[in-house]
């Protein structure tokens, strides 16, 4: 996909809609084409209405294609939005993964990650919607997908950090913690209307981040560089 998932406009898919009738289009064009738009309609879909509220209707609404497209890759809407939670998932790791490369300490290459992270978040707000607003309200499965989804996000902030006199392994119980403070920062600011301003709170969650490993006093030193 190109961009960040579900890159949205008026809360529809911005990917063009294929002619109708006989197009004359390869079919794995068409196939690429209307799986992007489905992902970028589910997202946008249960961002506005959650997971349990949203229809396949709504989804195929969003993405411009028919139900029966959309029954031509899914069999439910819960397998549409567990696919999307992949996708998206796979997407924020693979652009902090490329972030942190080149980066000569570990310090930096959180700080790069982070500041992926909070890129990709900024430009499409639906994003936080779709992956932390609405799973904890649906329960079941999308509340387990989003405690998986927070983990690996934590784990990837602080992958390959050193060890030794200098450094400690995070209890369980801190990298909880440090899951719920991302989550709450992320909700908080776009649910204020305040995406674009997600950039500002770096250096809070780089301290967050580093805190669990090297302590209160040197992450605040850290994030303040």
């Amino acid at each position: 996909m190109n961009g960040a998932p579900g890159d949205t406009e008026d809360r529809g898919s911005q990917l063009p809609r294929l002619p109708p009738g006989r197009h004359g289009l390869p079919r794995e064009f068409v196939v690429q084409n209307q799986r992007e738009r489905l992902t970028a309609g589910a997202i946008a879909a249960v961002a506005e209405k959650g997971f349990r509220v949203t229809t396949v209707a709504d989804v195929a609404a969003a993405a411009g294609v028919s139900r029966r497209s959309f029954y031509g890759y899914f069999s439910s809407k819960e397998e549409c939005f567990i696919d999307t939670f992949a996708i998206l998932e796979d997407f924020l790791l693979e652009s902090m993964a490329d972030a942190g490369t080149g980066q000569s300490s570990w310090a930096g290459r959180v700080r790069a990650r982070v500041a992926a992270l909070l890129e990709g978040f900024a430009a499409n707000p639906d994003l936080v919607r779709f992956s932390l607003v609405a799973p904890p309200a649906a329960g079941g499965e999308f509340a387990d997908r989003y405690r998986q989804f927070l983990e690996r996000l934590v784990a990837a902030l602080g992958e390959a950090a050193p060890s030794g006199r200098d450094f400690r392994e995070p209890s369980a119980a801190a990298k909880d913690a440090l899951a719920g403070s991302l989550a709450s920062l992320l909700i908080g600011k776009v649910e204020a209307g305040e995406a674009e301003a997600l950039a500002e709170i770096e250096p809070e969650v780089v301290e967050l981040v580093l805190a669990p490993f090297v302590g209160r006093e040197r992450a605040a030193d850290e994030a303040r560089r």
